[in-house]
């Protein structure tokens, strides 16, 4: 690992890929909330140690439960009971997604993206207010040109975002794949959250099949594949669950997964949560890469 020394620190972007917290995050965190504060070298360059890793798995505890991040301080310090309630702060940010995405007010809507990307993961930004806003949006009297719209512009957002860490992150590649359209507002909220925790992925659109895999698989060859799926029809999932049943490549799988028996070391199926799909991921990868270690070296001695 890329660590400062022997004793277990790591730089701000290791940090960042181990939690899965970008580093725009981690800095909001520390200056704006106070909520994690890292050790300093010399020259005044940030690292983090085992012990920011559990603080960080803390705050995202609280998180998953639904807490703004303003009231994650006083979590940390003195625990729910002692806080108010957990639910006003995100209903008042979808409430402002929802008004400048009904007066089609693009600028205001960057703006609250951007500033909700800064104060949290991006899944968690994107399950907590992103998610619940198209959802209401859908099932609501709104005229579709706002829906479509709002979609459009989620969509460019992600896209520039991910363009933007792909000009950065290195290592190995994550292939990311949807079968739908439908599905693929979360595919990209999927890759922008992965690509803030430093994972170099390769996004190529929606409706892709066993074949188009099989085929870029063979040109783009990736460590991992991950595949967001929309609901399937009887024939295309017997195709899928063949082609899963064949994969030698690590396949993690999210959305409405094909009923398959063939989890195992090259199948994995993620939990329903975005959130916990990127740990549950980025958790997998750091075992698989041990595991290859320990393979590799006979173990430790």
């Amino acid at each position: 690992m890329n660590r400062l020394d022997d004793s277990g620190t790591y730089p701000i972007r290791e940090f960042a890929r181990i939690t899965g917290v970008n580093p725009v995050t981690l800095r909001a965190w520390e200056r704006r909330y106070g909520i994690i504060q890292p050790e300093r070298t010399e020259k005044g360059h940030r690292f983090y140690t085992e012990e920011h890793i559990q603080h960080v798995r803390h705050i995202l505890y609280w998180l998953d439960q639904g807490y703004p991040i303003r009231q994650v301080k006083l979590l940390l310090k003195d625990g729910p009971e002692h806080t108010k309630n957990n639910s006003d702060d995100w209903l008042e940010q979808q409430q402002q997604v929802i008004r400048a995405a009904q007066r089609l007010n693009t600028q205001h809507l960057d703006e609250l993206w951007n500033a909700g990307f800064s104060s949290y993961p991006l899944a968690v930004y994107f399950e907590r207010c992103l998610l619940p806003v198209l959802n209401f949006l859908r099932s609501s009297s709104t005229p579709p040109v706002v829906i479509h719209a709002l979609e459009y512009l989620l969509k460019r957002k992600f896209g520039a975002m991910l363009l933007q860490q792909q000009r950065h992150n290195k290592g190995p590649v994550l292939l990311l794949a949807t079968n739908h359209e439908h599905a693929e507002i979360d595919t990209l909220a999927c890759a922008c959250a992965l690509g803030a925790a430093e994972f170099r992925v390769e996004y190529f659109g929606p409706h892709s099949t066993p074949a188009d895999l099989q085929l870029t698989l063979a040109m783009i060859p990736a460590a991992n594949v991950w595949i967001h799926f929309h609901p399937l029809n009887p024939a295309h999932q017997q195709q899928w669950l063949e082609y899963l049943s064949h994969s030698c490549v690590p396949h993690f799988l999210s959305g409405a997964t094909p009923l398959t028996n063939t989890s195992g070391k090259t199948v994995i199926v993620l939990p329903d949560q975005l959130s916990k799909q990127v740990r549950t991921f980025i958790t997998g990868i750091a075992e698989h890469k041990d595991s290859a270690f320990k393979e590799h070296s006979g173990g430790f001695h």
